[in-house]
């Protein structure tokens, strides 16, 4: 794999907003984010878990890491 640069989230462009949106707006709910951005995207699982992960790199989401 290639380095990334700066400007990759910018290319996402709308899809990115897109994943943002629907997993914070799935997590005040109480839903399953992954299931969300699934729905509002149209990919499958493993497609979805890039773009969230994506997401996480530029800084738009937090980590996974939380209390148990």
């Amino acid at each position: 794999g290639r380095h990334r640069g700066p400007g990759t989230a910018g290319r996402l462009g709308g899809r990115l907003g897109d994943v943002v949106d629907a997993y914070r707006a799935a997590q005040s709910r109480g839903e399953d984010p992954v299931l969300a951005v699934m729905a509002a995207t149209g990919f499958g699982r493993r497609r979805t878990l890039r773009l969230i992960a994506g997401a996480r790199d530029a800084g738009h989401l937090p980590s996974r890491r939380r209390k148990a």
